[in-house]
């Protein structure tokens, strides 16, 4: 091999560059190792293949054997993909960024530093994809058991990761992920999936205000219509509360003997609050208010749990 030249004799793929690099410089590094490709050519080559395909595939081209060169060749197909926006990601790739996405925190300088997409990049991705697909939620199990994750752990993880995306402040992709949810799952709401996530992260009166913005008319089942009714309780409002407690019974049918005390105390309150005649502007009393937020503490960690088992809420139903 001839004697490199350019930024790429300067490559350290202990310590990769790739996103400083110009376009010209890219192609030049990948010039000299046998690689001739531009824009129209890459997004042809790569129209029906996997990342890993198309890695496997310039390597074998270049047959480069340096360890450090073979992080450049293979990088340099994962930067140009994302450098030049083509309209899809390989499967195999969107598979790996959601898996890094429910496990791992997306810090903007980490990510910058491992040239990973953000986030909110890879929701963006995902969305996109979904687009294409006629069935939301086994598109996304297929996508995850290919990484040898059973399908229905996906959303639990998803769930924790919003809680740990909560506690250091980033509650829009957090909101994004619970509409992300909403999507796939078919039913919820994201105000919903948001506010079980900041309950898990002990910010009760921000979980409040979330269940406030979750519309009548949202399909919460497993556990989150009681949720939202406990914490609209909590913010004072025992319209919003006797509504979703009462879905909540519907769809779970629950007998007393099976609430918390703190749930019972609830809706013996709701039960006077209506024998009085359901007066909207009755202020609701601070112990009723306490009864309702550790009820929906309780009530977020059983819907939480529906998420975790099986992939099934209660008896036995598929989220």
């Amino acid at each position: 091999m001839a004697a490199l030249t350019g930024r790429l004799q300067h490559w350290d793929g202990r310590q990769p560059d790739l996103r400083a690099w110009s376009d010209a410089e890219l192609l030049d590094g990948l010039r000299q190792l046998g690689i001739a490709t531009d824009q129209p050519l890459f997004t042809a080559l790569v129209a029906d293949k996997s990342q890993t395909d198309q890695e496997e595939d310039w390597l074998q081209e270049s047959g480069v054997t340096d360890e450090n060169l073979q992080v450049f060749v293979w990088l340099s197909v994962r930067e140009l993909w994302q450098r030049w926006q083509l309209p899809y990601w390989p499967l195999d790739r969107l598979g790996r960024m959601l898996a890094y996405l429910i496990d791992a925190e997306f810090a903007a300088e980490y990510a910058d530093q491992l040239h990973a997409p953000t986030a909110n990049e890879v929701f963006a991705a995902l969305e996109s994809w979904l687009e294409q697909q006629p069935d939301a939620r086994a598109a996304v199990d297929g996508l995850v058991e290919q990484l040898g994750m059973p399908p229905q752990a996906w959303p639990g993880k998803l769930l924790d990761a919003m809680a740990e995306w909560t506690e250091v402040g980033h509650l829009s992709l957090a909101l994004r992920g619970g509409a992300f949810l909403t999507r796939v799952l078919g039913h919820g709401d994201a105000h919903i999936f948001l506010a079980a996530a900041l309950v898990s992260a002990r910010m009760l009166d921000r979980a409040v205000a979330a269940a406030l913005e979750v519309p009548m008319d949202a399909d919460l089942r497993h556990g989150f219509d009681e949720l939202c009714g406990h914490l609209c309780l909590a913010a004072g409002d025992p319209v919003l509360a006797d509504f979703w407690l009462a879905r909540a019974q519907q769809n779970d049918g629950a007998h007393a003997s099976e609430r918390t005390f703190a749930a019972e105390t609830v809706h013996n309150y709701l039960a006077s609050w209506r024998a009085a005649g359901r007066d909207e502007a009755a202020p609701v009393p601070d112990t009723q208010k306490a009864a309702a937020r550790q009820a929906a503490a309780q009530s977020a960690y059983y819907a939480w749990m529906a998420f975790a088992g099986e992939g099934a809420g209660p008896g036995g139903v598929a989220l």
